[in-house]
């Protein structure tokens, strides 16, 4: 159950990251300083998606059993 927790979780951090990629780069240019473009929050949220997928493909071969 924890597992497609994550698996979910993940998956609506990727997708808000890619949603609404300029209002997260606008946010954190305003953390980290300097200027991001909103390229880096759609890489982020695809990486993001790509760890839900690693974590699914995982949880089939038994990794978290």
């Amino acid at each position: 159950m924890m597992v497609w927790a994550a698996v979910i979780l993940l998956a609506l951090a990727g997708l808000a990251l890619i949603v609404r990629r300029q209002d997260m780069a606008k946010a954190q240019s305003l953390v980290a300083g300097g200027r991001l473009g909103a390229g880096c929050a759609v890489v982020e949220g695809a990486l993001l998606l790509l760890m839900a997928l690693a974590v699914v493909v995982m949880n089939r071969y038994g990794l978290f059993d």
